[in-house]
């Protein structure tokens, strides 16, 4: 297993609502976890769907700790909201 894998990830359910960032669209459970909240969705509503534009980390330095889903690409501050999370190295 990479250093960069969390060691034990269990998934949350499709329905979890977690807040989504305005600024580079990464996603926590709480909004401490983001630097402009932008608004409240559902894991479903980013996981497992393709991004094409890459994700960067935080400008504002709020919590640069993110994770990249290795399935799909998406960014999260919270590994459990995606399905096959990596740690991003910066």
């Amino acid at each position: 297993m990479s250093e960069n894998t969390p060691k034990a990830n269990f998934p949350l359910p499709p329905d979890t609502p977690a807040i989504i960032c305005a600024n580079c669209g990464a996603v926590s459970l709480y909004a401490s976890g983001v630097c402009n909240p932008q608004g409240k969705g559902m894991k479903s509503d980013w996981c497992g769907i393709k991004h094409v534009k890459a994700r960067s980390f935080c400008h504002n330095d709020v919590n640069n700790d993110r994770y990249q889903c290795r399935k799909c690409g998406q960014v999260s501050v919270t590994p459990e909201l995606l399905c096959e999370p990596e740690k991003m190295v910066k």
